[in-house]
């Protein structure tokens, strides 16, 4: 099973109890089998997630439109 996270926050830059909170629950759930990625405005390079797949909003890929009826 895979989960896609969102969050502003997550270790090591954290500046309040949502990125510890999302941490430990991503933790859980690897620990669990569940491939855990989480996307945050902007991901610093070098940052380790530990087992969880840690991605820049900018990194992910969008599906285009639609085509437009008319």
């Amino acid at each position: 099973m895979r989960v896609l996270m969102f969050g502003w926050e997550f270790p090591p830059h954290i500046s309040g109890g949502l990125g510890t909170a999302c941490y430990e629950l991503s933790r859980a759930l690897t620990r669990h089998g569940v491939e855990v990625i989480f996307v945050v405005p902007r991901a610093l390079r070098g940052a380790a997630a530990g087992p969880v797949r840690l991605l820049s909003a900018a990194e992910v890929p969008l599906a285009p439109p639609p085509p437009r009826r008319g």
